[in-house]
């Protein structure tokens, strides 16, 4: 069931997401996350009749948050390999500057609740980023642009990518440049690209 994003239900995921960030998802009851948010508890349960449901909710609402930031202004006029660079730019800065939802979607993907969605991971109702990520994907593999090749292959190498580059950054291993960025999206966009390139 999705609920319907109010300014309470809201003000809940952000206080949710940051307990979680700080304590996990076992260290973060839903008593805490009533008490950080100031909502009272069984307005909580009114909304979601379990911290499960909570979880898996906050899950979808992240996920939308992502694609609304990589896709939501994409200049269709561009070529594909333009775009390929842009959702994979925006991506990276997504997590950088979310820092909270990146650790909520890191613990999601290590821990039993996705088990309960890992099954959609290539269909239409994906994981947060892959669904629209893997469309994308499979437009380039439709126009003969990208290889051939597994869809699910493609995106955990692009996104994989994109999520060791910007942990790097966030845990200081290296200092972000945008040459470097640049240079690491070529490596992948030449590995996975046709060898007879057709820029659209």
């Amino acid at each position: 069931m999705n609920v319907q994003l109010t300014d309470k239900i809201e003000c809940i995921f952000k206080h949710t997401l940051l307990l979680i960030q700080e304590h996990g998802f076992h260290g973060t009851p839903m008593s805490q996350i009533a008490k950080s948010s100031d909502v009272a508890i069984g307005t909580i349960y009114h909304y979601f009749p379990s911290k499960e449901e909570l979880i898996l909710q906050l899950y979808d609402y992240c996920k939308r948050e992502i694609h609304r930031y990589i896709f939501d202004d994409m200049d269709k006029s561009l070529s594909y390999k333009e775009q390929f660079f842009i959702v994979f730019k925006r991506f990276c800065s997504f997590y950088q500057h979310n820092t909270d939802k990146f650790s909520f979607m890191e613990q999601f993907y290590n821990s039993p609740f996705f088990e309960m969605v890992k099954d959609k991971t290539c269909d239409g109702d994906g994981p947060y980023e892959e669904n629209k990520v893997i469309a994308f994907l499979l437009q380039g593999m439709e126009k003969n642009i990208l290889k051939k090749l597994d869809v699910c292959i493609l995106s955990s190498a692009y996104i994989g990518v994109a999520v060791s580059f910007s942990k790097s950054v966030l845990y200081g291993k290296i200092q972000f440049n945008e040459k470097h960025l640049d240079d690491l999206i070529e490596i992948i966009w030449n590995g996975i690209k046709q060898q007879h390139e057709h820029e659209l």
